[in-house]
């Protein structure tokens, strides 16, 4: 990465740690944590693409480690050691995030990908709810995460905020299971989450050299569509002399949800005007599993 007898950069710092619990009685108890963390690795995404090209990269002498102080707070209630119940709050501030620079290309390997990213300022805050039942013939969970996860550049977006790629502002996330016998048991979870956020082309028109010119008004001012998908399972389990053996069979995407994976720009030939198309990825996918244990 650097030419012989140059000079290695280093980094370092500390990264204190306060974390506080208060049982305001055998039920009941509420917690706080502030922590300042340095990550050494960026991940990089491109805006300008829903394909999965991410990158993780390193720090190097231009591109310093990110920093991040967080706080948390919450309370939570545990009823007999039955019932489990949290909420929870949290704020994350970053410096030294990276994104692609605007026109950069992640195709083109001839020159350094420090050349082509940004760095910028970042900020993710929100809240959880938690709900779990631990005993009896029926158990379960359910969690919802409400947050938001912005990024800042002074070279991107005209230097105003934008939501991160990876913003989601609703994630839940539903789980039961209920126990006939020692020896049957069915399961379900469902889980639910805002689109990713994503940079679309609002206009397209032919420059005068007949050349595409693409215009964009805003970095990742549209939503793919929700992502949710329904499985389910049955177990059946049958005690040996040797041991146990256990029977799963189950289904994946039982109403065959087709998920966005990636959406690209095609031209309709019927209606004559460019349109955008959804590729789907994992459809409804049954799964038998037999295992011994001994």
């Amino acid at each position: 990465m650097y030419s012989k007898g140059s000079p290695v950069q280093t980094y370092g710092g500390l990264e204190p740690r306060f974390t506080l619990r208060y049982a305001l009685n055998d039920e009941t108890s509420v917690k706080g944590s502030v922590t300042k963390n340095f990550q050494y690795i960026h991940l990089v995404s491109n805006a300008g693409t829903t394909l999965p090209t991410d990158l993780w990269v390193p720090v190097t002498k231009k591109v310093p480690p990110q920093l991040a102080h967080q706080y948390a707070w919450g309370l939570a209630y545990n009823h007999k050691d039955k019932y489990e119940i949290s909420i929870e709050g949290y704020y994350k501030s970053m410096k030294n995030v990276i994104e692609y620079a605007e026109g950069a290309s992640y195709l083109n390997a001839t020159s350094n990908w420090e050349d082509k990213v940004e760095i910028g300022k970042g900020t993710s805050y929100g809240a959880e709810f938690f709900l779990q039942k631990k005993k009896g013939g029926t158990t379960g969970m359910l969690g919802y995460t409400l947050s938001w996860t912005n990024r800042q550049f002074d070279n991107l977006n005209y230097g105003k905020q934008f939501p991160y790629k990876y913003d989601r502002r609703h994630d839940l996330k539903a789980a039961i299971i209920h126990k006939f016998s020692d020896r049957f048991e069915i399961s379900a979870d469902w889980v639910f989450g805002t689109g990713q956020a994503i940079t679309l082309p609002s206009e397209v028109y032919l420059g005068s050299n007949g050349e595409e010119i693409e215009v964009f008004d805003g970095r990742n001012g549209y939503r793919m569509r929700p992502f949710h998908h329904l499985d389910v399972g049955m177990k059946f389990t049958k005690k040996k002399k040797w041991g146990e053996r256990v029977l799963v069979i189950g289904v994946y995407n039982v109403y065959n949800r087709q998920n966005p994976f990636f959406i690209y720009r095609d031209y309709n030939y019927i209606t004559n005007k460019p349109e955008f198309r959804q590729v789907s990825l994992f459809p409804i996918i049954p799964s038998v599993s037999y295992q011994f244990k001994f």
